[in-house]
């Protein structure tokens, strides 16, 4: 329903034209009720309406082609005060010429005379200068935010997109791993890194998805990964809360997992481990990986270098969760740790 309004206001937004009429034909409509001299509107009041429409019409549209687009937008606010200034005192004069002298003509068979005096005109040109100018600024609004929209799709698609290569290579070379030495497990693998893909390519197209999917797609990870190291690495996960109802923007724990086994590979036999722990309540999930540091690989990589997943992601919980979670990278001596906190999203 909600896309279905907004593809309507779309519409208007981008039809200038149904804009414009939309917007006189109801100031006619108000106009005639308030400045018919009868009970109802008779066929004089609707005369006189459009005549007094007419010495209101240059003034709006030299405000709206001319002094916002040249001026307003350039915040060169004094000179758009000023010429705005003249252009109402213009417009009142337009009024009074029109009434006294240019009518005679026009409409030689009725009777007008300007009516209203200085003051009365000024209010009605100030209102409909007001009008015209929040709704131009609406319709800018409205479309910057369109603008605003597509960019942040954009880049989610190309931040996404840049997820499962990455994560494809590191599990590509498990499985290498694996195949040189000939395991019997190579083909398990495989089997668990198939499930992996067709989460990332047919389930992950969506705003959010069960959380108790991203943990499985972690599980499988995690099988993969202890297969190619075995008894070399010690991995404890720890769920605590209640996931049947819990729902996050999909590929958003993985990079982090992900993160630990590639930069908390042993040195030769020596053993290390990854702790990961998913904690959910009421408000928050919460999420968190440890791992020991290899030294050797941390010198190569660079003391405060993040990496091209932990990048992507942070830049993806600014675009998903903006003011809504808090991501805390720390590296140390010894260990690498993440800990991310997410506000919880209705289902």
């Amino acid at each position: 329903m909600a896309s279905i309004f907004e593809k309507k206001i779309d519409t208007v937004i981008r039809n200038r034209l149904l804009q414009h009429i939309m917007f006189w034909a109801l100031s006619f409509l108000v106009l005639i009720n308030i400045l018919k001299v009868s009970a109802s509107p008779q066929l004089i009041d609707a005369i006189y309406t459009l005549i007094f429409m007419v010495c209101i019409v240059p003034t709006v549209y030299a405000n709206l082609l001319f002094l916002i687009p040249v001026f307003m937008a350039k915040r060169r606010f004094l000179i758009y005060g000023l010429l705005l200034a003249l252009a109402i005192m213009a417009g009142i004069g337009f009024y009074f010429l029109m009434f006294n002298v240019l009518i005679d003509y026009i409409l030689p068979g009725y009777y007008f005379i300007a009516y209203y005096d200085f003051f009365d005109i000024l209010l009605y040109l100030s209102v409909f200068l007001l009008l015209t100018t929040l709704l131009k600024l609406a319709r800018a609004w409205f479309k910057l935010q369109k603008i605003e929209n597509e960019t942040t799709r954009i880049q989610l698609n190309a931040l996404t997109s840049q997820v499962n290569p990455h994560f494809l290579f590191n599990t590509l070379s498990s499985i290498y791993a694996l195949a040189r030495k000939k395991s019997d497990e190579t083909p398990d693998v495989i089997m668990k890194l198939s499930e992996v893909l067709r989460y990332m390519l047919y389930e992950t197209d969506v705003e959010k998805i069960a959380i108790e999917k991203e943990m499985g797609i972690i599980h499988n990870i995690i099988e993969i990964h202890k297969v190619r190291l075995g008894n070399l690495i010690d991995i404890e996960l720890t769920i605590n809360g209640e996931t049947s109802d819990v729902y996050i923007a999909p590929l958003i724990l993985i990079p982090f997992v992900e993160n630990s086994f590639k930069h908390g590979k042993p040195n030769s036999e020596e053993k290390f481990y990854v702790k990961i722990e998913l904690k959910t309540d009421t408000k928050h999930i919460r999420f968190s990986t440890r791992n020991s540091i290899n030294n050797q690989e941390a010198e190569k990589t660079g003391k405060n270098k993040k990496g091209i997943g932990l990048e992507n992601v942070s830049k993806r919980l600014k675009l998903l969760y903006p003011g809504k979670h808090t991501l805390n990278i720390e590296k140390g001596p010894n260990e690498f740790r993440v800990e991310l906190c997410l506000k919880r999203k209705k289902s």
